[in-house]
């Protein structure tokens, strides 16, 4: 599939989106399709995701849509911009897209394995953003030390979510907000397991089980 291919697939994507939603995916949308077609290329080198998940409807339709499904639960913009720490990102869902459309955002994106480094790293590049990768297993050899730096905590489909967000608490400032996309059946655990003040769910519009657990308050 072509760069304009998939352009015109995340455009028409956009229109089931929200209208705040939509005009920063729209508006992004080049980038996208090039963050897709880049993830494709490498896939074909070292099997960054699935053989279902590299398909061109899957990777939209399923993948950069419930990435989307994040934005309207981002805190808003602030002066100087917002931090983000993203665990586990394996192909770049959902730090990448969120960080295309969310201009103001700076990201770090934590990943143990090294192939999957080198792919999110060239990636980043190519689409100048403004992130680093960091080469660790979260939390053990993360560099875990003061002072809190981040805004928001996003994570899709790690093992013991909750945990990790416990973990990461030290590092969230006042106010912090952690976004893990996983199932309806996992969220009572992973929120308990968290710590949080607050939490709630919302389910991916289409989907039987999958969604985003918003976790809040954790001092």
């Amino acid at each position: 599939m072509t760069a304009g291919e998939f352009e015109r697939r995340i455009r028409e994507l956009a229109a089931e989106l929200p209208p705040g939603t939509a005009a920063g995916v729209k508006r992004e949308a080049a980038r996208l399709a090039r963050f897709c077609l880049l993830l494709l290329s490498a896939n074909q080198r070292m099997n960054l995701v699935s053989a279902a998940a590299a398909q061109p409807a899957e990777l939209v339709g399923r993948h950069l849509f419930d990435a989307f499904q994040g934005l309207p639960l981002l805190p808003g913009p602030r002066p100087g911009g917002l931090s983000l720490l993203d665990i586990g990102s394996g192909g770049g869902f959902p730090a990448v897209p969120l960080l295309i459309v969310r201009g103001d955002l700076d990201g770090t994106l934590v990943e143990s394995t090294g192939k999957k480094c080198r792919f999110l790293s060239e990636a980043l590049g190519e689409l100048s953003l403004t992130a680093e990768v960091a080469n660790a297993r979260f939390p053990d050899s993360f560099p875990m030390k003061p002072p809190a730096r981040f805004d928001l905590l996003t994570s899709r489909a790690v093992a013991e979510a909750g945990r990790l967000v416990r973990a990461a608490r030290p590092l969230l400032r006042p106010g912090a907000r952690a976004l893990l996309w996983t199932t309806e059946a996992l969220y009572p655990a992973l929120a308990r397991e968290s710590r949080c003040g607050s939490s709630s769910f919302s389910r991916v519009p289409g989907a039987q089980s999958r969604g985003i657990a918003l976790l809040e308050r954790f001092t």
